[in-house]
């Protein structure tokens, strides 16, 4: 409940505010409803406080995401609470005054997703912002990794890994910059041809402020995934700098491994699907695609004879 309340005093969108601040009183009365069921019950309700760092830290959250995946992160799991309430709703069923509470309860949770719902409507920009953002980090992560075990297996100077490894991560964010200007530039063609063909007569200014707004968003996503490919292609690059080859690319591997798992359980929060999933498949699939370069390069080394001091 302080969580919405405090988010509520920091989201510029008025609709929205009312909803978190409404949301952060209804959080407030089931909490009061569990403590006094519990103290009904003989159980002392003194050691439970609100976790202060938990709610600093989604506020840092939603700096960076957004108010619709902030809340999305802060509610996963909201599903298996309403499954518990309803269970617990049923074992009650003979104390009526406490099934309905329960069901009443469990009706407002339902209706949060209303709530998330709208915020994620009214925030179609930055949820494409965070979308080229986990893109580019993403790609900078996988391929910059890979090429750096490949490049281990190969050369025993962990500078000169870490030069090559460099090296391609600059080529792959000029091909993601223009690969994602590309995409995102015949996107704004066909949405632009859209605005044009529902434009009003006599509201010239608006088509034009949203046109010019639909023009900016090819060098915006661009600009976004290139700096996020660089970003990304960091992590695993800096453990060359200052460790020898093998120790090094175990330090990359398992901060990739990290990293590549936290972006992308942001990106099943805003898809709805499977957060433990997704993330752990995405950093599997990151360190798969390091061992076999890192397996091809060593073949190179053995049949091939191919080593670089």
């Amino acid at each position: 409940m302080e969580f919405y309340r405090k988010l509520s005093e920091r989201v510029s969108d008025d609709r929205l505010s009312k909803e978190l601040f409404r949301l952060s009183s209804v959080e407030e009365k089931h909490s009061k409803f569990w403590k006094d069921f519990l103290e009904r019950n003989g159980i002392s309700t003194v050691h439970i406080k609100p976790k202060r760092l938990k709610i600093r830290m989604f506020l840092i959250f939603h700096i960076f995401l957004g108010s619709g995946i902030t809340v999305k992160l802060m509610e996963h799991g909201e599903a298996e609470a309403v499954a518990k309430y309803r269970s617990f709703a049923e074992a009650s069923h003979d104390n009526k005054g406490l099934e309905t509470d329960i069901e009443g309860i469990i009706e407002d949770e339902i209706k949060h997703e209303d709530i998330f719902s709208y915020s994620f409507e009214e925030s179609e920009i930055l949820v494409s912002r965070n979308r080229d953002i986990v893109l580019g980090m993403s790609d900078g992560l996988v391929e910059v990794l890979a090429a750096l075990a490949g490049l281990t297996a190969l050369i025993t100077d962990h500078f000169y890994i870490a030069l090559g490894g460099l090296v391609v991560a600059i080529s792959g964010a000029i091909s993601m910059s223009i690969g994602a200007y590309l995409s995102a530039d015949s996107e704004s063609k066909y949405r632009i041809s859209m605005v044009k063909r529902r434009a009003i007569p006599g509201n010239q200014s608006d088509n034009f402020q949203e046109i010019k707004s639909i023009n900016k968003s090819s060098t915006t996503s661009a600009r976004n995934v290139g700096f996020f490919y660089i970003i990304g292609a960091a992590i695993p690059i800096i453990p060359y700098i200052i460790l020898p080859p093998y120790y090094a690319l175990v330090v990359s591997a398992v901060l990739v491994f990290l990293v590549q798992g936290f972006s992308n359980s942001i990106v099943a929060l805003t898809m709805n699907i499977a957060v433990f999933g997704e993330a752990l498949k995405a950093a599997l699939l990151a360190l798969l695609a390091a061992a076999a370069s890192f397996a091809v390069a060593y073949m190179f080394h053995i049949f091939l004879h191919i080593s670089i001091l």
